[in-house]
């Protein structure tokens, strides 16, 4: 049994393709295809089930692989724990909300500690990848992460001062089911947020505009073309006076770090963490 066959064994496992696992890995499918094939006939068993040109685990391979998953991750992290000296490496980050107060944290970072590395993405699947944190306020379904509180604030409307709403002292379910709305792409915090509190008042929002761009949102909104629901603080001072925050509900968003506590966490990333919670902190951010 050899390092490298259990790594091509796992790699398969996780996408159930062969191809995918040989590109990974800079390898002819077949090199791939022959080193399970080497690996089974050791463990006297088929770790995977044949159909077609897709594969999956067997029950035993199932068995196999959860223990070996398990056993090449303390190997990658007794390795970078030896090489740990807190000044170098890399911290990857996966970050689904609050980018530009996460991204403000970054450039104080790099600033002082230049010879790390930090790589950033905005991702819908955060746990496929090795991310050293996650910055969310949707917990990962895996019992494995570990959460730190960032950040709780309120949700209000943002709407155009001459919308009739931001004169209204109290607003309506009524009222609101007749405002277009801009909203964030689908499966996105604000998106559901807002599908959320639309669906409690009783009726379903009209999403008129859809942008990732939080620019392009907020210029929507000024310009007078809907109304959004946003996070009090990290969106504080990004309006223009032609723009009104009301109070509608009581709810609130609460961002997260998550980082998976069966995974090595490196000294660089704890000293991220750390300069994050300070940053989210700090009186005068917002």
């Amino acid at each position: 049994m050899e390092l490298l066959q259990l790594k091509y064994f796992t790699e398969a496992a996780k996408n159930e393709n062969l191809s995918a696992t040989a590109k990974k890995f800079m390898v002819p499918p077949s090199a791939v295809s022959q080193s399970i094939k080497r690996l089974e006939k050791e463990m006297g068993c088929d770790l995977f089930i044949r159909q077609a040109n897709r594969i999956h685990l067997s029950p035993k391979g199932g068995i196999f692989y959860e223990k070996v998953s398990k056993g090449l991750q303390l190997l990658n992290d007794a390795k970078e724990e030896l090489t740990d000296e807190g000044t170098h490496g890399t911290v990857k980050l996966s970050i689904f909300i609050n980018r530009r107060l996460v991204m403000q944290t970054v450039e104080k970072f790099s600033r002082q500690y230049p010879e790390i590395n930090i790589v950033t993405k905005y991702t819908a699947a955060p746990t496929e990848d090795d991310f050293d944190l996650i910055i969310t306020d949707k917990m990962p379904h895996e019992e494995a992460y570990s959460a730190v509180k960032l950040l709780e604030e309120s949700i209000l409307l943002a709407v155009h001062r001459e919308n009739p709403l931001a004169k209204a002292t109290v607003i309506t379910a009524q009222a609101l089911s007749q405002v277009p709305f801009i909203c964030t792409n689908q499966s996105s915090s604000l998106s559901d947020i807002t599908e959320n509190i639309c669906t409690r008042l009783g009726f379903s929002p009209h999403v008129a505009i859809r942008s990732d761009d939080p620019y392009y949102i907020r210029k929507c909104v000024e310009l007078g073309l809907g109304a959004t629901f946003v996070p009090t603080l990290s969106w504080q001072g990004q309006f223009s006076e032609n723009v009104v925050l009301k109070k509608v509900t009581d709810d609130t968003r609460t961002t997260y770090a998550y980082r998976n506590r069966q995974k090595y966490f490196s000294r660089p990333a704890a000293l991220f963490l750390k300069m994050l919670e300070e940053e989210f902190s700090a009186p005068l951010l917002f």
